[in-house]
């Protein structure tokens, strides 16, 4: 009879570990290689009261053998700024093999808008790529990131020749000198604004980049250490992490649900 419970046990414990890697062989085969990813992170700002939060997206359109890198890049932060510290003026990130993309395009995202002083700013058809870069084989970037986008210089890590060929927004001379052009918060109405920021033109709060001659071979996977630059300086940088799928989380809730049945039932 030992024997028997002892071999039932086993039989038990087997049959769960089958489901459960049953379960992340699903997870893996039902998540779209090229399925979207965002990258989120906070820090606490340089004032009371200040916490700096944004998110970055990752999404590759595919058109023929055409393939585009799209980037989404929002502020999420809930403050009103005074200061240079608190615009989100880049987004740096890691590609393994450290492709050259192309300049393409930077837009507003839905919802979103240019303002100066607080106010609302005309943007024509959307456009303020001219307002950012994109530079490659970057030196001095946060975590040997090789890749990124920005609306400052930042001490010369990017350039006036990096410059998407778009219209810049309006007021923002010599891109990408200064924090114009860069990622404001949804409550700046300009009220504490203490020095820097007036005058300039910021966007309100997400923009849109596409970024060409991406590799056929090319995953999303192939991302990483990514990190938000605010202000005009390199060392004003936060990390971001990889935020879970929705849906791979609900199936490895579903099959802890399962395998706690399975145990119930077994019992």
């Amino acid at each position: 009879m030992a024997t028997n419970s002892i071999s039932k046990k086993f039989c038990i414990s087997f049959f769960k570990v089958i489901v459960a890697a049953s379960l992340a062989v699903f997870v893996f085969a039902t998540t779209p290689a090229k399925a979207a990813v965002t990258y989120s992170g906070s820090a606490l700002g340089n004032g009371a009261g200040q916490t700096n939060s944004a998110t970055a997206t990752f999404d590759l359109s595919i058109s023929g053998t055409t393939t585009d890198l799209i980037v989404t890049l929002s502020n999420t932060a809930k403050y009103k700024p005074n200061d240079g510290p608190d615009i989100l003026e880049a987004v740096f990130f890691t590609i393994t093999g450290d492709p050259a993309l192309t300049r393409i395009s930077g837009v507003l995202n839905t919802n979103s808008f240019g303002v100066e002083n607080g106010s609302n700013l005309s943007i024509p058809s959307g456009h303020i790529g001219g307002s950012w870069t994109y530079g490659n084989n970057l030196s001095g970037a946060p975590s040997g990131a090789n890749e990124g986008l920005s609306a400052a210089g930042l001490t010369g890590m990017f350039g006036s020749g990096e410059v998407f060929p778009d219209a810049a927004m309006p007021g923002d001379g010599n891109p990408p000198d200064g924090v114009g052009g860069g990622l404001t918060t949804s409550v700046d109405d300009g009220s504490q604004y203490n020095g820097g920021l007036t005058g300039q033109p910021f966007i309100k709060t997400s923009a849109v980049f596409t970024l060409g001659n991406v590799p056929a071979s090319f995953t999303l996977a192939q991302i990483s250490t990514v990190s938000f630059g605010y202000g005009t300086l390199p060392d004003q940088t936060y990390p971001a992490t990889l935020v879970p799928e929705p849906s791979s989380i609900a199936l490895a809730l579903s099959g802890i649900a399962l395998l706690g049945l399975i145990g119930r039932r077994r019992r």
